[in-house]
């Protein structure tokens, strides 16, 4: 069944002569199709699937097939390295580069680095960057990194949440260094070598798994590019 939705959601986003998307909207929409053949949330791996009266616009999470005792909860999906991170160094969001159309400045505005820098549209474009979460997570990420959280603020599953950080459990570490390594090496994050000495440990941790090599090749297909923690890993 599941080589059955896989082989239908390609034909139909090649079929339609799918490009890559231009903006974060857009790459939600591919990827909510390519969710399809899997419905399980990233970080705490609950089950979900789509309110079907509301046109694929609301989710019902099944808070039994995980590691949440919260109810009502539904699926958002996120940036694994937040355009707080990536956006942190680049000239949109610390110059006054634009104004709005009544003249105001637009300083340290992501509308002002959609409007003027193509690199940082793509960053936030990229589709391996978007993950769907339950909502609490959601919620509580407030663009935050990923990385150690020695004394947690509150717990989300298994899932620390820090005063600035996220800690994942062990068993999709891997999933979200993959993400800031391949990040990094497509856009320039300016890791530290803390920070990236911490993901390359999560990498070796959670090595890559079936869904990600088969999303994997998708994605590559749709925006190109080459993600080596992903594609290298998969031909072993």
């Amino acid at each position: 069944m599941k080589a059955l939705y896989l082989l239908l959601i390609t034909l139909t986003l090649f079929g339609r002569g799918l490009e890559a998307p231009d903006n974060r909207s857009q790459a939600k929409n591919v990827l909510m199709m390519i969710d399809l053949d899997y419905k399980k949330s990233a970080i705490n791996g609950c089950i979900y699937d789509y309110d079907k009266t509301s046109c694929m616009d609301k989710t019902i999470v099944d808070v039994n097939s995980c590691d949440l005792v919260e109810n009502n909860l539904t699926i958002k999906w996120v940036q694994v390295v937040p355009d707080t991170f990536y956006g942190r160094n680049r000239a949109c969001m610390n110059e006054k580069k634009c104004v709005n159309i009544f003249t105001k400045e637009l300083f340290g505005s992501p509308m002002c680095c959609r409007r003027i820098d193509t690199e940082y549209k793509k960053m936030e474009a990229d589709l391996f960057n978007l993950i769907p979460v339950v909502s609490t997570l959601a919620e509580a990420q407030k663009g935050w990194i990923y990385g150690v959280v020695k004394t947690p603020l509150k717990m989300i599953g298994r899932t620390k949440i820090g005063t600035k950080a996220i800690e994942p459990p062990d068993e999709v570490k891997g999933n979200v260094a993959r993400v800031y390594l391949y990040m990094d090496g497509r856009y320039g994050l300016q890791l530290s070598k803390e920070q990236k000495s911490l993901y390359e440990a999560w990498n070796s941790l959670d090595p890559v798994d079936a869904k990600e090599c088969k999303v994997g090749k998708l994605i590559l297909k749709i925006q190109g590019g080459h993600n080596p923690y992903i594609e290298d890993n998969c031909k072993k």
